[in-house]
């Protein structure tokens, strides 16, 4: 061994530090033990104790169990023949009831774990550190419809803005209180205006004047036509007059209040369109379907100066823009009751046709017709009432006119052929239609008159 000698390693030195007696001196003994025996098969068992691994000092008092052995064949010295040492075995140990796993079983069950949440991947997204956050279905919903609703407003914002706007002002002739109102109806005036090229809408007489009532707690539509040629008293003028004599005397909002005035109900707002606007709307809903009869496809047809060159032909057909407008003014081969009647019948396609159209022509109809608009209703209430006319447009749509069956009769005042009516009754029945009768109402009615 080299590295020994160059260190000057004595071997023999070694030998004889290795015969040293190394045996601890008896008066310093305190405990008694005798050498440790590593031969473990050297020993042996007796009662499950294993006896020879027990330290015993001479005079048989084993320090540990507090046993003396008074025999000396019970002595260190004198123990049974040797028996080979037996490993412990489960018996040995008292385990749990429930096995601890091992690595392979840990594997196995991290496996499986990461299988039954994979699944949750597709459901967390990033937040801005990088880490992923679980997202749970109702917000998921939540967020979809946020955006959702973002992306409408967006939309109905554009459409609002080619709006044209007019001051809201206030009936300076009866009380609000005086008037019927509800928060679950919404009460707009549409008004049609025959102005030619030149003319100032507001000075010339209102050509249509119906009232679109959105009934939410009855979930529908009701249409309300007020005819012309009514005689009822005008504050704009003071004094009595036909209602469409309102406008040119006090504008749309003199229109909206005479009909306050006389029938007691309230109107949330106006909006005002033309002939222009009226054949945008039709065109870009793609047509309405109109049954059209022999009588009225000959009045149009033949006249081509009085309708603007149109044609019509008898029979149900889809109608453009123009011809859909023609035919809402036929007046000649019957009465006023009839002419409003074909009015609410082409406002009727249109609503249905809306409700069976995609957002995406919805919103065509929209951004086109709107330029063609006029209101005195903000942005703010126009949004409002489109969010209603949501929770309506999908009921049920009724129609009725003003004045109401056995409430009218025709008469000649001043030299004016008119509708004379009974202006108490019908402020009472337009009110029962608005606001208290529901759909199957208003159908039990309309079976029974047939």
């Amino acid at each position: 061994m080299p590295r020994f000698d160059n260190e000057g390693f004595n071997p023999e030195k070694r030998n004889r530090n290795f015969n040293a007696d190394r045996t601890v001196p008896e008066e310093e003994n305190y405990y008694g033990f005798n050498p440790v025996d590593l031969d473990f098969n050297n020993r042996q068992r007796s009662n499950d104790i294993i006896r020879d691994n027990q330290r015993r000092n001479e005079d048989g008092f084993n320090p540990c169990t507090g046993e003396n052995y008074d025999a000396p064949e019970q002595r260190p010295g004198h123990l049974d023949p040797p028996q080979h040492f037996r490993s412990e075995t489960a018996e040995d140990f008292q385990f749990p009831s429930s096995p601890v796993p091992t690595r392979r079983q840990n594997f196995e069950n991290q496996g499986k774990e990461k299988k039954k949440n994979s699944h949750k991947k597709d459901k967390r997204t990033k937040n801005g550190k990088g880490k992923l956050v679980h997202l749970s279905l109702g917000k998921q919903i939540l967020i979809f419809l946020l955006i959702l609703v973002l992306i409408l407003i967006g939309s109905v914002g554009m459409v609002m803005g080619r709006v044209n706007y007019n001051d809201k002002k206030e009936n300076q002739y009866i009380a609000s209180d005086k008037l019927e109102s509800s928060s679950m109806v919404k009460n707009i005036l549409l008004l049609g205006v025959d102005a030619r090229a030149g003319q100032n809408a507001q000075q010339t007489r209102s050509d249509t004047m119906m009232l679109v009532s959105l009934d939410m707690k009855h979930h529908c539509i009701k249409l309300v036509s007020f005819l012309r040629d009514t005689w009822v008293y005008v504050p704009s003028l003071d004094g009595e007059q036909r209602l469409n004599a309102a406008c040119s005397s006090g504008g749309y909002q003199g229109v909206a209040d005479a009909i306050e005035y006389n029938f007691k109900i309230d109107i949330d707002g106006y909006a005002v369109v033309d002939f222009e606007m009226f054949k945008v709307l039709v065109d870009s809903l793609g047509g309405v379907e109109i049954d059209v009869t022999k009588a009225e496809a000959k009045e149009v047809t033949g006249h081509p100066k009085r309708y603007g060159n149109v044609k019509l032909d008898a029979g149900k057909h889809k109608l453009t823009g123009e011809q859909a407008l023609a035919y809402c003014r036929i007046r000649k081969i019957d009465t006023d009751f009839v002419r409003t009647k074909r009015q609410r019948t082409v406002m009727s396609a249109i609503l249905d046709s809306a409700k069976h159209s995609n957002p995406l022509k919805l919103y065509k109809m929209a951004y086109n017709s709107a330029p063609y608009i006029e209101t005195d209703m903000s942005k703010g209430e126009l949004m409002r009432i489109a969010i209603q006319a949501v929770f309506c447009i999908t009921g049920d749509l009724h129609q009725t006119k003003v004045p109401f069956e056995g409430t009218w009769n025709y008469a000649t005042i001043r030299g004016n052929s008119v509708i004379s009516i009974n202006t108490e009754k019908n402020s009472q029945m337009l009110i029962d239609y608005v606001y208290h009768k529901s759909s199957d109402d208003i159908k039990a009615e309309e079976n029974k008159d047939k």
